[in-house]
């Protein structure tokens, strides 16, 4: 993005009182992603042996000039979900992806835009662990991620069916009836 084009995109972001975050991350996106990402996760037939004493907890890993989206994000998830998530106490995190080193598995993984290296360490090591791993960029699925969302004229969910059977992540039947399948 221009110099210009990127002050006015932060300029307009203080006046209409949303936070100025990277210029390629869509608001509108975000604030589907906070919603139906953590619905997904309910799905998830194994969610009680991903839990930490209970506790579903959502990682959200980004590059160091994204972390202001992380941390919108995260804001928007725990607005809609108040800390709660299908009855169980839900803890949202946020870290950079040098700070990621694989100690505590999360619930699930939320990947904002970054190198492919690094997608790729996090999305190997969270299918190990049978998480799920969404991508905040469709474009990034190349890089394993599991699942997700592209908004054009309708919001589609999608599955990565390449890595379905490396992530073993089983849902319940009423998933697949609403993901597109990317083959």
């Amino acid at each position: 993005m221009k110099p210009l084009l990127r002050l006015m995109f932060v300029l307009l972001s203080g006046v209409m009182g949303a936070n100025a975050f990277a210029a390629d991350t869509d608001p509108l996106l975000m604030r589907a992603q906070a919603a139906i990402y953590p619905k997904i996760i309910l799905l998830d037939k194994d969610l009680g042996e991903k839990t930490a004493a209970n506790v579903v907890v959502i990682k959200i890993a980004h590059a160091s000039a994204d972390r202001e989206s992380a941390l919108e994000m995260r804001r928007l998830i725990e607005k809609e979900y108040q800390n709660n998530l299908g009855g169980n106490p839900l803890r949202i995190e946020t870290l950079s992806f040098d700070e990621f080193d694989g100690q505590a598995p999360a619930t699930a993984y939320i990947l904002m835009s970054g190198p492919a290296a690094v997608h790729q360490k996090i999305t190997q090591y969270a299918s190990g662990h049978h998480r799920v791993v969404f991508s905040y960029d469709y474009k990034d699925m190349k890089n394993n991620a599991l699942i997700s969302l592209l908004m054009k004229e309708k919001t589609y969910i999608y599955l990565n069916k390449a890595a379905m059977q490396q992530y073993d992540v089983r849902f319940l039947p009423l998933f697949y009836k609403i993901v597109k399948v990317l083959e």
